[in-house]
């Protein structure tokens, strides 16, 4: 994946770090102060084999819009039984990691998102520089091929993405960006002036590559 980097500036005014060990059913409240269009990533590590079930091969991996997937109740797997997960927009993140039983949360940004569990253990981020980066995720809108023919459902057509170099499909929440040839993830550094070195990091939303117009003579 390319990256590409623009310019530091100081860390924003009100801007927290703020971690906690805390139950899965906390995570509905943590999250509760983020908007609706905030975005969801999921990964799972299941304790049994996942062979010819699709669908939850499907949902091992998953990115999608937090009210999406909160919506879905009857879901085979809750958006707060991923193994690890964040939610994020542009004004802040929230991490968890239960890779070892304890459900490990940290969250980043503005203190308007930090829900009321993790305000004690809140602290300004202060002294650093935060700037801008952005990666090309993998895939390709594409053009000539319909979503039945990889196994994916009509109405999932504006979220479907392939690449030769991973077998199966990628659905982004991309559902509102029909321009979109590529999608890019948007990711604030907050680095250490003195040396350089990144201090921490959060995902901030999804950015898109326009697909190329056509110009007289069939060049974009």
């Amino acid at each position: 994946m390319s990256k590409t980097a623009s310019p530091a500036c100081d860390a924003q005014s009100g801007e927290v770090v703020s971690s906690a060990s805390v139950t899965r059913a906390v995570l509905e409240q943590l999250v509760k102060p983020f908007p609706s269009g905030a975005f969801f990533l999921g990964e799972h590590l299941p304790d049994t084999v996942v062979d010819d079930n699709r669908q939850m091969r499907r949902l091992l991996v998953r990115f999608a819009r937090l009210s999406e997937v909160q919506q879905m109740a009857q879901d085979p797997l809750p958006w707060t039984a991923y193994t690890w997960g964040r939610v994020f927009c542009e004004e802040g993140e929230l991490r968890w990691d239960g890779s070892e039983g304890a459900l490990r949360v940290v969250y980043l940004g503005q203190a308007h998102l930090l829900a009321e569990p993790l305000q004690a253990s809140s602290r300004p981020i202060e002294g650093l520089k935060r700037y801008p980066t952005t990666y090309y995720l993998f895939g390709e809108r594409p053009r000539d091929v319909k979503p039945q023919e990889v196994g994916v459902a009509p109405e999932e057509k504006r979220r479907l993405f392939l690449t030769t170099r991973i077998p199966r499909p990628l659905l982004y929440p991309a559902e509102l960006l029909s321009t979109t040839k590529r999608v890019t993830l948007k990711i604030y550094c907050y680095c250490d002036p003195a040396d350089g070195v990144t201090v921490y990091f959060r995902f901030a939303g999804l950015e898109a590559e326009p697909v190329p117009t056509k110009t007289r003579g069939g060049r974009s």
